[in-house]
């Protein structure tokens, strides 16, 4: 007995092995032993949050900005569905997440007997709306279950991966065997060769007006000194993806940020005579549905050989790690000292201050907000939107992001992910300013998680545009519906009164010096605070968001 351990003990030696202190969870009587473990173990922080949705949101978000594996435990049954929104989010967001579940009584599963917590299909269901999932069938086969599922989380294109386990197999006592894994030769593709690499070198060198468009892959491969690097050699501009803001310092003037759906930078990239992708998706939502006009010259690096053309044609496809395929494309081009496009840097630049004008214009009494914020938050504070009017219009591309894994936004656009991500922000990263923007409805659905904030002295602080109703979509109807909205308007609560009762500080202003009054104690504080701006004080924006580029109109009614 003195070498055996339990199943719940061996998943916390899994966790050890590769340097994870941090779990998220909601107890369960269908995951009470790992809870037990964690409490005899010791050595672990464990974060309680109020809803199964919110776990793996403090998760994702903790793997998003520390790069380590995010640990996300629930319960089965109801707790595995309250789930489900978060892990399509992580699976979106591409993180590595690790989501351990219970299952009912490994006699019990899918027999329909009425199991407390049975349901019909929970594991189809977690197989469907990760990147995997697993279900344990043997006590004996835990350790190395916990292996492959770590490894495939962690492998790129990550995401979350779930294990289910039944309860009685969870303290199972177990004699867990030594396991080494050795990397087969077809385990993944090779990087490419030295010799494909001086071809694509000679490219880039050879292009007059090339474009870099890197994305959250890219931030999660380490690779941003390197894309740094190749945007200076090759004297190129770069746009990001949401996800991707701050692999290069925005404040660069040949950094575009994040405008690819605006005309004026869809046709710079038609332009181009190059387009290294490194690391992107090209969701629809990012590329107007996708009809922006690629040059014949693309080169795309990915981890994933499905996305080489997947949604934009190639012609060439680098599949492997970004940081090690960049390094050395930094290495050949560097060698041959390229020279510099003083003209094109310049008509870079007057690009960016056009797109930001732009936007700039559309502001009207916002503006007031906004600069603000510009003065008053910290230039590393950790950046959350949720989907709200501010954050989805002026709030994603004014406020620059100069570092990576400094900004984070539901990648799958669901709402009310902002403050739960807030929480596993801060946790990740406790010595930074994290603040989150949201709108009064997203933020009402996941309200609990203020209570798990204040607990566990998470100072994040939210920034809550209160327009009493859903705001992007009572937009969208009063544009391109002929008639009276429905389902938008709502009775918000007070805001101030329910923030202090979960023990914040809040302040509900209605002015842009209220505001920065507000906001400037919120972040000296270092306490969890609200401020909740009026909406209807400060007035309309000038130009009115009507909603994503590229999709409403098609599904108005004819």
């Amino acid at each position: 007995m003195a070498n055996r351990l339990t199943v719940a003990d061996s998943l916390l030696k899994e966790l050890e092995r590769i340097g994870v202190d941090t779990v998220f969870g909601i107890i369960s009587i269908h995951n009470i032993p790992f809870y037990d473990s964690l409490q005899r173990h010791g050595g672990f922080r464990v974060v309680t949050a109020r809803h199964e949705g919110a776990v793996v949101n403090m998760a994702d978000a903790y793997s998003r900005v520390s790069g380590k594996l995010g640990v996300a435990i629930t319960s089965t049954g109801t707790g595995a569905g309250n789930a489900a929104g978060a892990i399509m989010e992580a699976w979106n967001g591409g993180a590595p997440l690790l989501h351990i579940t219970g299952q009912v009584g490994s006699a019990f599963i899918e027999t329909g007997r009425g199991y407390i917590h049975d349901v019909k299909d929970q594991f189809g269901m977690l197989k469907s709306i990760g990147k995997e999932a697993y279900r344990l069938r043997r006590p004996e086969q835990a350790v190395s279950l916990f292996r492959r599922a770590i490894a495939e989380a962690m492998t790129p294109p990550a995401g979350p991966v779930t294990v289910e386990i039944p309860i009685d197999f969870q303290a199972a006592l177990i004699a867990p065997a030594e396991i080494t894994l050795v990397s087969s030769p077809h385990s993944s593709l090779s990087g490419p060769s030295e010799a494909e690499l001086e071809n694509v070198a000679a490219k880039m060198i050879a292009a007059e007006r090339p474009v870099i468009w890197a994305g959250s892959g890219a931030m999660f491969s380490g690779a941003a000194p390197e894309v740094a690097r190749l945007m200076e050699l090759l004297d190129a501009a770069v746009t990001t993806t949401q996800s991707g803001r701050g692999i290069v310092a925005e404040t660069d003037t040949r950094c575009l940020g994040y405008y690819s759906t605006f005309p004026e930078l869809r046709d710079f990239v038609g332009k181009s005579d190059l387009l290294v992708s490194i690391g992107v998706r090209f969701r629809g939502n990012e590329t107007s549905n996708w009809s922006i006009k690629v040059p014949a010259e693309h080169i795309g690096i990915d981890a994933d050989p499905a996305a080489i053309n997947r949604n934009f044609p190639h012609s060439v496809g680098l599949v492997g790690d970004a940081k090690t395929i960049l390094a050395s494309l930094v290495r050949l081009i560097g060698a041959r000292s390229p020279k510099p496009k003083p003209g094109y840097r310049e008509e870079v630049a007057a690009l960016r201050r056009a797109l930001r004008k732009q936007v700039h214009d559309t502001l009207g009494p916002w503006q007031g907000i906004l600069d603000a914020i510009l003065e008053v938050m910290p230039q590393d504070a950790i950046y959350v939107r949720d989907v709200t009017v501010p954050a989805t219009t002026w709030g994603t591309r004014l406020i620059d992001r100069r570092y990576p894994r400094t900004t984070l936004h539901a990648s799958g656009g669901g709402i009310g992910q902002a403050l739960p991500m807030a929480i596993g922000a801060q946790v990740a990263a406790p010595g930074k300013t994290v603040v989150f923007m949201c709108g009064d409805g997203g933020l009402l659905v996941n309200i609990g998680e203020m209570a798990a904030a204040r607990q566990e002295k998470t100072p994040i602080i939210a920034i809550l545009f209160d327009d009493a109703g859903y705001g992007v979509l009572r937009n969208i109807q009063n544009a391109h519906y002929d008639r009276k909205t429905i389902g938008v308007d709502l009775e918000s609560p007070d805001f101030v009164a329910l923030a202090r009762g979960f023990g914040w500080q809040a302040e509900r202003v209605r002015s842009a010096a209220e505001f920065k009054d507000a906001f400037s104690q919120a972040v000296k504080s270092r306490q969890p605070w609200m401020v909740v701006v009026d909406s209807n004080s400060i007035g309309p924006m000038k130009k009115i968001f009507a909603g994503p580029d590229g999709g409403v109109a098609l599904y108005k009614p004819h």
